[in-house]
C-alpha cells in the first residue's frame, strides 16, 4: 500500500519504493487522474479515492503525456500580444501604446502593473495562476 498525503492544493502525492513520485490530481473536465514523470492515466476517475486505487493495484494504465500547445505555450495573438489558456482561464499580454505590456484574466487587466518586456509580462501572469 502506497502512502498518499494530500497537498495544500487538494492533490494527492506519494513516493513509490524506486523514489518515483505519483500524483493523483483534478483535471479541468473534473475527472481524476495520476501521472509520474512524463505519464498520465489512460483512464480517469470519478474520485481521488478510485484513481488511488486503481494505481495502486497496477489497474491504471500510465500513457505517455502529450500536453497540446494550447496548455503550455503562449500564442501570439491576432490582434498583438500573446494568449495563453490554463484551467479555465484565457491569460493575455499586450503592449499599451506607451511601450509597456499588461496582463489580462478573461478579459480583465490587472490594474497598476505595467511591464516593460513581453517576458516580464508572460512570467507574471504565468505567476498568477500557478
Amino acid at each position: 500500500m502506497l502512502d498518499w498525503h494530500e497537498t495544500q492544493n487538494g492533490n494527492y502525492i506519494c513516493q513509490t519504493n524506486d523514489t518515483t513520485k505519483i500524483t493523483v490530481f483534478i483535471d479541468k473536465n473534473g475527472q481524476w487522474r495520476g501521472i509520474k514523470d512524463d505519464h498520465i492515466t489512460g483512464l480517469s476517475y470519478s474520485s481521488a479515492e478510485d484513481a488511488m486505487n486503481a494505481i495502486e493495484k497496477g489497474r491504471a494504465n500510465f500513457v505517455k503525456f502529450r500536453p497540446g500547445p494550447k496548455t503550455t505555450d503562449w500564442t501570439p495573438a491576432k490582434k498583438g500580444g500573446y494568449y495563453r489558456y490554463h484551467n479555465g482561464k484565457i491569460l493575455t499580454a499586450r503592449r499599451a501604446s506607451s511601450g509597456q505590456w499588461y496582463v489580462t484574466v478573461n478579459g480583465s487587466i490587472i490594474l497598476d502593473k505595467w511591464f516593460s518586456s513581453f517576458e516580464s509580462a508572460l512570467r507574471h501572469a504565468d505567476s498568477l495562476v500557478y
